[in-house]
């Protein structure tokens, strides 16, 4: 017969008895539908009978799904067939208590040999109907045996009225052996061959077979222990049913149910027609409403056991109505089992063919090894609706589980790499053997990676996921294109979207950034990402089998610009709080792009008080710190859109990916002793450990660990306080999968001249050499602080460090302080005019910007590419802005810098040793460039800490302060050839420039500027008008000090102004006696002239010249001698050969017309001792005479 008529007869409708009646249909008596075990109806398949009958196969096994009327057809078959097993007459075996049942179908009108199908074949048949689900499954094989044999002692019972007469004695002696359930197990075996041959003798008929649930014992031990036992047991009994016809015939024909289509099983060898769903062809059926229970729980049970991997394919099949798969043949029943399921759940798309849910055109299937590569449909509306239902409700039950909403955020909004590759890793080891069926890319592997990551996503209705329409032609490379639902909705485009980039390789941190790489134009199905979108998050993920990585990327859209900022200057020292309420901030994140880029993993910045230091440690420790959790991420993610270091998308593959230990010692100036400061230290470090306790899942650290972080957290004697912060480093490297950041902010505060104890000292600065020194969990550290001190020395791990100073800064040298084109755009911003206004120390008109410049300009920087000049003190800067926003004119320019800080430190320092009268020290407020020698090592000794500071280290320190910069060599000759000569002489350590004359100046001069220095000399200046202003403050504070000496108590300002007034008034007595106090007081150091300019008169140049402010009708002309000796007579010859040069060149004819007198003062010098003498006009030089014998000079 043809194969695809009986396929019609057993497809056509469903009878599933728990159906409900469609409309329009025909109801039958209620016994009919109790005798075909329905419900409601009963749908005609009476023909199956005739085809069955003229089918030339022995046996007929039908595949069908639960639910699709093998049960009703296999008992319509049963009635139809079955004799009447009592009161036979002679060759009458119809059953006609059955045949009513069949009077009215479309069987009776059928015919063969001009005789109907129902007087030909009804009711003349022996018939053995076995349902196999009514076999019972135990915990053992011996319980399941026992259960077997109930199974045969119920069905032998139903037989009992039989008369067993042509049986001999041993075969009626076992029959009652079957019908009492005592027998053995090789019997159990023959039981049913035994029930066939034994009805086929006592009727002398062959036998109808009916088959119901074949491999229902089988489905349910497949994953028992003795599934292997009881599978042998149960094929021995229909081979031995088989076996026995081929000797005795005694079955006439054979109909076999099942769900699913197995090729090894027990009929393998026998002539079996096979009917199943996976081959036939689609056509359009009626299908019922609903679907038995049966399919409800195999549903159900696939989508408890498969995983995330099939969620993208049954997601395109629902959305696409169709998916073309490879999918296995169900070779044998241990397919079936868990653990094959495990690794291979491509066997579900098998399942859901046999079992119904799916169907596919068999004249289009190709073979492909074990696999049929198919096109799958689903087989109806209802069963689409049904799938889409489970679908639904199983995706929002696993959205609701907390790591796959943690990953599917990690994956769309806070970006967390360690989390998402946790997750991959977990979810392709349970997929390790999932086929994905797509047999037409080479690469099959990297496709599970694929639907893990889909299928993760889709589980999320708030986003919409775009593939390419066409792969590339690298088969290496997936692209997925994650779309906020509501970015649709609006058309907004400023949320971010996510582009994923899947790549294959075998080193996969090198797969990360080939994915990263790939696609650098951002296209995506002819669509310009960076056109559309203000941001694209870009994750590269790399596989290789079990191991995967992830790195991500920010990349921004053509149009995305630095988020506007309020016209409000920030003096802080918080980044994200500035950047958070929308304070001005220049942008200075190139320094991120630095340290992203540099091999070094240790730094040490050292730049004065408000130069930025603490605001650019926050920022970076915003930048690299991993948020915790979406509520601090969604603070954190903007803070960095469209500054400088976003523009290079790999800066934005270190955004938030790192642990970030922060520590700011500031606190430690109220420490009074060694003991507080120990304790201070104690106390940062136990706040960095609480910090941590609550980023971390602590319980996951070893017992040890968590018992030496509870000691360190609470302060525990015994905590080696040097090894803590590496310590931290090696638990947090376990959490993050990252090596540590350190960032220590005004870490000199903790080296204070109350740091007494030398162990102590040692103590710390061992703390700071196990934390950078020898750290593998270190990714990089910088300490920042004003002076370069206490890491000298090579076990300190100062060698560790790439020093970062204004003296010589390679990496940072424009990220403190503000450059001439950043002053220029603050400016701008907050519109302020540079409108013209008289400066404080200039009667012309300068513009604002000038006098910014010579108020708050004038540091410089050197680095490898040079030096950086015209760094402006940025606290000054930002201060001035607030004060004059908007303004025109009338700006005010204070000492903003100078006063945050108190000079008692400077003051001390520069008093210690009376550096203020230092011809160095007086030269640079001169506006004179200076050079020092330098030692190899910039950094301060440790003697500043016991204040026994060397002359070196105190221009160190005013240096690294602020009070001084550094200029280069081309600055000091210009500084030399522009000064005057009265300068040069009065701030030269040569007594012989002294004596030099206008000409011999010049020539020294030009000396100067011709030398050529060694490399270790540095030149240092006064930057500007305000640390000059405070050194003029401070020389002031330090002349009105009271001193102490044989002469009795003074101040510095008291002698000055004696002096001063003896000049004026004629007093020699006055003006020895205190030029004297001063200069016994001060040895080694000249007295700086500052009121009188060297002038041409007569012959040659007053050295000192001025009208006496006392009596107008006087003017005084000094000239300055240095005697060779010290005693009386030397310094009294030399005082006269000055008056003698002011009279024979002629110095006083200039003046003569416009006063009437002329007062002349000789002075003499000779280190410690001076003289002067006077004459008045033409008059005889007075003497200065002093009758105490040790002032006599």
């Amino acid at each position: 017969m043809a194969e695809n008529k009986l396929k019609r007869l057993t497809e056509d409708e469903n009878q599933d008895s728990t159906a409900e009646p469609p409309n329009k249909k025909r109801k039958e008596s209620s016994d009919l539908l109790k005798k075909f075990n329905c419900q409601y109806f009963y749908i005609d398949k009476s023909l199956l009978i005739k085809e069955f009958l003229q089918d030339e196969s022995e046996i007929v096994c039908v595949t069908r799904p639960s639910g699709y009327g093998k049960t009703t057809n296999l008992k319509m078959l049963r009635y139809f067939f079955e004799m009447n097993y009592e009161n036979i007459k002679e060759n009458e075996f119809q059953n006609l208590q059955n045949k009513k049942y069949f009077e009215n179908l479309l069987i009776s009108k059928e015919k063969e040999d001009d005789q109907t199908y129902l007087d030909k074949y009804q009711g003349k048949y022996p018939v053995i109907y076995l349902d196999f689900s009514s076999v019972i499954i135990e915990e053992t094989y011996e319980a399941t045996i026992e259960s077997f044999k109930s199974f045969i002692k119920k069905l032998f019972r139903s037989y009992k009225n039989i008369n067993l007469k042509n049986l001999d004695k041993y075969d009626k002696e076992q029959w009652e052996n079957f019908q009492s359930g005592i027998f053995s197990l090789y019997e159990l075996k023959e039981s049913i061959s035994f029930l066939c041959l034994s009805l086929n003798e006592a009727f002398n008929k062959q036998i109808i077979l009916l088959i119901d649930n074949y491999e229902s014992p089988i489905l349910n031990t497949v994953n028992t222990s003795f599934y292997n036992e009881f599978y042998k047991f149960y094929k021995d009994v229909f081979l031995e049913i088989f076996k026995q016809d081929e000797d005795n015939c005694y079955l006439f024909k054979t109909f076999i149910t099942r769900n699913l289509k197995v090729n090894e099983d027990s009929f393998k060898e026998i002539n079996l027609r096979n009917y199943s769903i996976t081959s036939r062809k689609i056509e359009k059926t009626e299908i019922v409403n609903d679907f038995s229970s049966k399919i409800n729980i195999f549903f159900n049970e696939i989508f408890i056991n498969f995983d995330y991997i099939m969620i993208k394919d049954i997601n395109l099949l629902l959305q696409y109505g169709y998916i073309e798969k490879a999918i296995p043949e169900l070779i044998n029943y241990e397919m079936l089992k868990k653990d094959y399921i495990e690794k291979h759940r491509e066997i579900f798309w098998t399942l859901l063919v046999e079992y119904g849910y799916l169907i596919y055109d068999y004249r289009s299937v190709t073979t492909i090894s074990d696999f049929k590569v198919v096109k799958l449909k689903v087989s109806t509306n209802d069963v689409r609706e049904f799938i889409k239902k489970k679908f639904f409700e199983w995706k929002k039950n696993l959205f609701n589980v907390e790591k796959i909403q943690n990953t599917i955020d990690s994956l769309t909004s806070n970006y967390d790499e360690e989390r998402i590759i946790e997750f991959l890793k977990d979810k392709i080891k349970s997929n390790l053997g999932y086929s994905t069926g797509y047999y037409y890319y080479k690469n099959e592997f990297i496709d599970k990676y694929y639907s893990i990551i889909y299928s993760l996503l889709s589980i999320s209705d708030k986003y919409k996921i775009d593939t390419e329409i066409k792969f590339k032609e690298n088969d290496n490379i997936r692209e997925l294109l994650i779309i906020p639902k509501k970015n649709l909705k609006s058309n907004n485009n400023k949320n971010d979207i996510v582009y994923i980039i899947i790549n294959y390789n075998d080193i996969v941190k090198e797969g990360c950034i080939e994915a990263l790489d790939y696609n650098e134009n951002l296209e995506f199905d002819d669509i310009k990402l960076k056109e559309k979108y203000d941001k694209i998050i870009k994750f590269g993920i790399a596989f290789n089998e079990k191991i995967c990585d992830v790195i991500y990327e920010i990349n921004y859209g053509n149009k995305t610009k630095e988020k506007e900022m309020q016209k409000k200057a920030y003096t802080g020292e918080e980044f994200q709080d500035a950047s958070n309420k929308n304070f001005y901030l220049i942008d200075k994140t190139k320094m991120i792009s630095t340290l992203i880029n540099s091999e070094n993993n240790a730094y040490l910045i050292t730049r004065p008080r408000r130069f930025g230091k603490s605001i650019n440690l926050s920022m970076i420790k915003e930048f690299f710190e991993k948020p915790i959790n979406e509520i601090e991420n969604e603070d954190k993610k903007f803070v960095f859109d469209g500054l400088e270091v976003s523009k290079d998308r790999k800066n934005m593959r270190h955004f938030h990916k790192y642990p970030v230990i922060y520590l700011n010692f500031m606190g430690n100036n109220n420490s009074e002793d060694s003991s507080s400061i120990i304790n201070f230290l104690k106390a940062e470090i136990s706040s960095v450990f609480i910090y941590y306790k609550s980023r971390i899942d602590f319980n996951k650290l070893s017992e040890i660990q968590q018992e030496e972080w509870n000691k360190i957290e609470q302060k525990s004697d015994g905590v080696i306080l040097q090894n803590t912060i590496k310590f931290l480093c090696t638990c947090l490297k376990e959490f993050y999968k990252r090596r540590c950041i350190i960032l220590i902010d005004e870490y000199d505060k903790i080296f204070s001249e109350k740091l007494k104890s030398k162990s102590m000292l040692k103590t710390i600065k061992t703390f700071f050499s196990n934390t950078f020194k020898g750290n593998k969990s270190l990714h990089f550290g910088i300490v920042t602080g004003c002076l370069d001190l206490g890491l000298k020395e090579l076990n300190s791990g100062a060698n560790n460090f790439a020093k970062c100073s204004l003296l010589k800064d390679d990496y940072f040298s424009d990220c403190y302080g503000f450059t001439e084109d950043e002053l220029n755009k603050i400016l701008s911003y907050f519109n302020i005019s540079d409108s013209k206004e008289k400066s404080d120390s200039n009667k012309k008109k300068d513009g604002i910007k000038e006098r910014l410049k010579k108020k708050y300009d004038g540091y410089s920087c050197f680095s490898n590419e040079g030096i950086v000049k015209n760094i402006y003190n940025p606290y000054s800067i930002m201060k001035f802005v607030k004060d004059n926003v908007n303004k025109k004119e009338n700006y005010k320019l204070t000492n903003y810098w100078v006063n945050t800080g108190s000079n008692d430190e400077l003051k001390s320092l520069i008093e210690k040793d009376d550096y203020n009268f230092e011809i160095e020290f007086l030269s640079l407020l001169s506006g004179r460039i200076i050079k020092v020698s330098n030692s190899e090592d910039s950094g301060i000794d440790d003697s500043y800490l016991r204040k026994n500071i060397s002359y070196e280290d105190i221009w160190k320190v005013l240096f690294f302060s602020g009070y001084l910069t550094v200029a280069d060599e081309e600055e000091y000759k210009e500084n030399i050839k522009n000064m005057n000569d009265i300068k040069i002489k009065y701030t030269s350590n040569d007594p012989k420039v002294y004596k030099m004359k206008s000409n011999e100046i010049q020539k020294y001069k030009n000396e100067l500027i011709e030398t050529k220095e060694s490399n270790d000399i540095i030149y240092y200046k006064i930057p500007n008008q305000e640390v000059l202003n405070n050194f003029y403050k401070l020389i002031e504070e330090l002349n009105n000090k009271v001193i102490k000496s044989n002469n009795g108590n003074f101040t510095i300002s008291e002698v000055l102004e004696n002096f001063i007034n003896g000049i004026y008034e004629k007093d020699l007595k006055m003006i020895n006696e205190n030029l004297n106090k001063y200069l016994i007081q001060f040895s080694s150091r000249h007295f700086p002239i500052s009121l009188v300019a060297e002038q041409e008169s007569g012959y040659g140049i007053i050295d000192i010249g001025f009208p006496n402010k006392k009596v107008k009708e006087e003017y005084i002309i000094i000239e300055i001698k240095v005697s060779d000796k010290d005693d009386q007579n030397s310094l009294s010859k030399a005082c006269k050969e000055a008056i003698n040069q002011i009279d024979n060149q002629k110095y006083d004819e200039k003046f003569t017309n416009s006063f009437s007198k002329i007062i002349k003062y000789g002075m003499a010098f000779n280190r410690r001792k001076c003289l002067i003498e006077m004459k008045e006009n033409d008059g005889n030089i007075k003497e200065y005479e002093d009758n105490e014998d040790d002032n006599k000079t």
